[in-house]
C-alpha cells in the first residue's frame, strides 16, 4: 500500500455534519447570520481535522 493507494480518508466526517447541522439550525432560528456560522463551520471542523490528522500521522 502506498500513499496513493489508500483511497479516501473521511475524518470525522460525522462529527462535522453534527457541527453543519447545529450551526446551520442557529442561522435557521436567527440567531446567527450565515457568514458567521460558515466561518464556526470552518473553525471548528478544521479543530476535528488537525485532532483525526495528529491521532492517525503516518498511518
Amino acid at each position: 500500500m502506498t500513499d496513493n493507494s489508500r483511497g479516501i480518508r473521511l475524518g470525522n466526517y460525522v462529527q462535522i455534519r453534527t457541527i453543519e447541522d447545529e450551526e446551520l439550525e442557529q442561522v435557521w432560528s436567527g440567531k446567527k447570520s450565515a457568514k458567521d456560522a460558515l466561518d464556526a463551520i470552518v473553525k471548528r471542523g478544521d479543530e476535528l481535522l488537525a485532532r483525526f490528522e495528529a491521532a492517525n500521522k503516518g498511518k
